[in-house]
């Protein structure tokens, strides 16, 4: 199972190394054609040689930028997957509670962030903490629509055979839920990403995103596109690690 997941994954990975060189050619020649300043938008060959020159800064910030998002994805994994369990279990706690996840839903993360900054510093729980909120959410909604969309005729077997509801959960619910959960993380993973950097942003904490604007703010504009492509690369390999992750682990659906 594991060699079938590193296949898929190197295959995405050439197939992601492919389109970012169409996207250098086009870069160049956009850059070259149109006149544009080295200070607003640098070549392609500076750009590699700011990612030669600072590569360990960038790992460095990448890993942090990694750490927090990984740990707040799989926080809001968890908490999302308790809560679409309860609310499933019992509609009257999923009536009274759905509208006090739409306002914390609806609350912007960027007013937030600096609340939580206050209570934890500034550090990287702050950046886990603020993934958390951004990807809690998609992961909730997709697992309730996820556990709803359960074989109604598998449930009533179990239901025939005297399964308790705990059961039925196990194996009906869940296992149908399954695909839900790795659609979330997807839609989640790509948002855990942009999350850590915002909070990077707001705190100072290393990361990307602190990287990004550091590189602003000293005019190192190579370095600067350099960190800019590294959170993009970041986050298309986020996803394509689900979803590679996803067809390896739920091949039985087919």
């Amino acid at each position: 199972m594991r060699s079938n997941i590193w296949q898929i994954v190197i295959k995405r990975v050439l197939q992601a190394a492919l389109a970012i060189a169409i996207i250098v050619l086009i870069w160049q020649v956009a850059v070259i054609g149109f006149g544009v300043p080295a200070y607003i938008v640098p070549l392609p060959l500076a750009v590699a040689g700011a990612f030669v020159s600072g590569w360990e800064t960038i790992a460095s910030h990448t890993g942090f930028t990694l750490l927090a998002s990984g740990l707040g994805l799989a926080v809001s994994a968890l908490f999302a997957s308790a809560i679409a369990v309860a609310f499933s279990v019992n509609r009257t706690l999923e009536q009274t509670s759905m509208p006090i996840v739409l306002v914390f839903r609806a609350t912007p993360v960027a007013a937030v962030a600096p609340l939580v900054t206050l209570f934890l510093g500034r550090g990287i729980n702050t950046s886990i903490v603020v993934v958390t909120i951004i990807s809690f959410f998609p992961i909730l909604v997709n697992l309730m629509r996820g556990i709803a969309a359960s074989d109604p005729n598998a449930a009533e077997l179990l239901h025939v055979y005297g399964a308790t509801q705990l059961q039925q959960m196990r194996l009906v619910r869940i296992p149908f839920a399954l695909p839900y959960l790795f659609t979330g993380l997807r839609i989640s993973g790509t948002s855990a990403i942009l999350g850590a950097m915002l909070s990077e942003w707001i705190t100072g904490s290393p990361g990307l995103g602190k990287l990004i604007l550091d590189s602003g703010e000293m005019r190192e504009t190579e370095m600067l596109w350099a960190s800019v492509l590294t959170s993009v690369i970041v986050a298309l390999f986020v996803f394509w690690t689900t979803s590679a992750a996803e067809k390896a682990l739920l091949r039985w659906k087919t």
